[in-house]
């Protein structure tokens, strides 16, 4: 995909306005062109009550346990619809900030901003449930 972005730009450096910087006109076409690349690819959804647990919980730094719950969040952003798992990974795991975001994938920051509200209300929801369903197998 990373060719496939630089030679769609190479061919298409006469639309670049000069409105930005090369680098964000850059990555708001490679992220485009990923985004089309995410939709034609079906979703496939993660069972969340699925999780594997950590190997060893008996980790003394809990490196583990970090990296589980980084995994069950990461499993989660993924099952969001399209435009909040956009919105939410070029924030959030590209450490974007919202006018960044918005550029690349030519939104306004507002719609931006509430795409992140409700992404993470999405997020916080499939989360606590994720935790409920654990406590309750844990509780004899």
């Amino acid at each position: 995909m990373a060719q496939e972005a630089f030679l769609k730009a190479y061919r298409s450096l006469d639309r670049w306005r000069r409105e930005s910087t090369f680098s964000t006109w850059l990555f708001a076409l490679a992220t485009n062109l990923y985004c089309s690349e995410l939709r034609r690819i079906p979703v496939q959804t993660f069972a969340l009550d699925h999780l594997a647990e950590p190997t060893d919980p008996h980790a003394l730094d809990g490196r583990l346990e970090e990296e589980s719950r980084d995994r069950a969040v990461r499993r989660a952003v993924y099952t969001l619809p399209p435009k909040y798992r956009e919105v939410l990974l070029l924030f959030y795991f590209h450490e974007m900030d919202v006018a960044s975001t918005a550029r690349s994938l030519g939104l306004r920051q507002g719609t931006v901003k509430a795409r992140l509200s409700r992404g993470r209300e999405l997020l916080r929801s499939k989360l606590n449930r994720l935790v409920a369903q654990h406590v309750r197998k844990e509780v004899p």
